[in-house]
C-alpha cells in the first residue's frame, strides 16, 4: 500500500469519526487494511459504530414512546429543553392556553405565565388555585429536559366539598323532615277546626313556610343525583331560537349559531335558562345578553355575556345555600355546575375583562 493510499484511508476514518460525533452512524469507511494494528483499529471502529447505532435506535424509540404517551394523556403536559424553552406539548396544553403549542415553541416559562420558584406554579393566582404542577427531569440526546404535568385540582376539591355538603344535608334533611311533618299535619288539623280570622292566617303562614322549607330540602337533594345523560346532535341556531322564545322581551343576541355539536340538549338548555335568568336579575338591559358559540379544538365553548351589576364574592358563587338575592336559595349555580361536570365539561363565572361592567359565564363541553 502506498503512502498516498494510507493517508486516504486514515482520512476516511477521520471523516467517519466526525460523523459519529454528530450521531450519524450510516457512514462506513472502506476496510483497506488486511492485517496489523490498522486493520484492528478499523474493525473496532466499525463495531463501535454499530453499537452506538443500536443504542441511538433504542433511545429514539424510548423518546418516541414518551412523546406518544404525552399526546395520549388527557392532562396538559409540556417539555422545556436545556435552554428552559418550550420544545414540546400536547393538545390538552394547547386547549389550556387557547392556541396551538407549536405557535409557542421556544417560549420561556415567564412568557407562559409560569414560575419555578419556590416550586412550579402559575403566576396568576386564580390559575394557581386550579392547577398543581408536577415536574420531573430526563435526558434527551445528552441534554437535560424538564417535563411539567398540570393537574386540575379544582374538580377533586369540589368533589370533596360536595361530599361534605351531602353528608351534612343527609343529617339536616332527616331532622328537618321529621320536624316539619308534624308541624304541617297539626297546622292543617287546626285550620279545619278554627274559625276564619287572624289565627287562620297565622296557621296558613306556618303551613306555607313549612312547605317552602320542605321543598327547599327536596330541591337540594337534586345535587346528589346521578343524571341520565343522553348525548345528541345539537344545532346551535335551533338551541338559541328556543331560548329566544322563552325570553322574547329581552332580545337575546348570539354568534356562532351555525355550529353543530354534541351534548344533552335538555340539560344544557336548563343550564342556559338559569344563567340567562341570573343575567336578567342582575340588571342586564334588554339586548345586552349575548351568547357566543365557539369551537375550540376538541371543545365547544359557550360564552354568556351580560351587562348587569357584575359578580361579588366570586369564591362563593357555587357554594350551596349561598345567594346574593333576597329570595334566593343558593342552589341554581351549584346545580348548573353539577350538570355541566356530569356532561364532562366545565363551568366558570367571572366579571368581564373587556372594560364593560357585567359578568361572563363560560361553558366548556368536550367534543371527542
Amino acid at each position: 500500500m502506498t503512502r498516498r493510499q494510507t493517508i486516504a484511508a486514515f482520512r476516511r476514518t477521520s471523516v467517519q469519526l466526525e460523523a459519529m460525533q454528530n450521531q450519524d452512524y450510516s457512514l462506513q469507511a472502506k476496510a483497506v487494511f488486511q492485517k496489523g494494528i490498522a486493520a484492528q483499529l478499523q474493525l473496532q471502529l466499525q463495531q463501535l459504530s454499530e453499537q452506538l447505532q443500536q443504542r441511538k435506535s433504542y433511545f429514539d424509540e424510548q423518546q418516541f414512546l414518551l412523546y406518544r404517551l404525552i399526546d395520549q394523556l388527557n392532562t396538559p403536559i409540556l417539555v422545556f429543553d436545556h435552554k428552559q424553552q418550550l420544545s414540546y406539548a400536547n393538545n390538552e396544553f394547547s386547549q389550556l392556553f387557547g392556541r396551538p403549542w407549536q405557535s409557542m415553541r421556544h417560549a420561556t416559562a415567564e412568557s407562559l405565565g409560569l414560575s419555578a420558584l419556590p416550586h412550579w406554579n402559575f403566576v396568576n393566582k386564580e390559575k394557581a388555585k386550579q392547577w398543581q404542577i408536577r415536574q420531573s427531569r430526563f435526558l434527551d440526546q445528552g441534554q437535560r429536559h424538564q417535563l411539567l404535568v398540570f393537574i386540575n385540582i379544582q374538580a377533586a376539591l369540589r368533589e370533596t366539598q360536595l361530599q361534605a355538603w351531602q353528608q351534612l344535608i343527609r343529617v339536616l334533611s332527616h331532622e328537618i323532615r321529621n320536624s316539619l311533618t308534624p308541624v304541617l299535619s297539626l297546622s292543617e288539623h287546626l285550620q279545619q277546626k278554627l274559625p276564619p280570622g287572624r289565627d287562620q292566617d297565622a296557621l296558613a303562614l306556618i303551613r306555607e313556610r313549612s312547605q317552602h322549607l320542605q321543598d327547599f330540602v327536596s330541591r337540594y337533594a337534586e345535587l346528589n343525583k346521578e343524571l341520565r345523560i343522553q348525548h345528541q346532535q345539537i344545532n346551535a341556531g335551533q338551541l338559541f331560537h328556543s331560548l329566544q322564545l322563552l325570553f322574547q322581551q329581552y332580545q337575546l343576541q348570539a354568534s356562532g349559531t351555525e355550529l353543530v355539536f354534541k351534548s344533552d340538549q335538555m340539560l344544557l338548555q336548563q343550564v342556559l335558562i338559569n344563567l340567562i335568568k341570573n343575567a336578567i336579575e342582575a340588571g342586564s338591559p334588554a339586548g345586552t345578553v349575548q351568547l357566543n358559540f365557539i369551537r375550540q379544538n376538541h371543545n365547544l365553548e359557550i360564552q354568556l355575556l351580560d351587562q348587569g351589576s357584575g359578580l361579588s364574592n366570586q369564591q362563593d358563587l357555587f357554594v350551596p345555600f349561598y345567594s346574593t338575592k333576597p329570595q334566593g336559595q343558593g342552589i341554581g349555580l351549584a346545580l348548573c355546575r353539577q350538570i355541566i361536570e356530569q356532561l364532562g365539561g366545565e363551568l366558570n363565572l367571572t366579571n368581564r375583562t373587556d372594560g364593560i361592567t357585567g359578568s361572563c359565564a363560560t361553558l366548556f363541553l368536550p367534543q371527542d
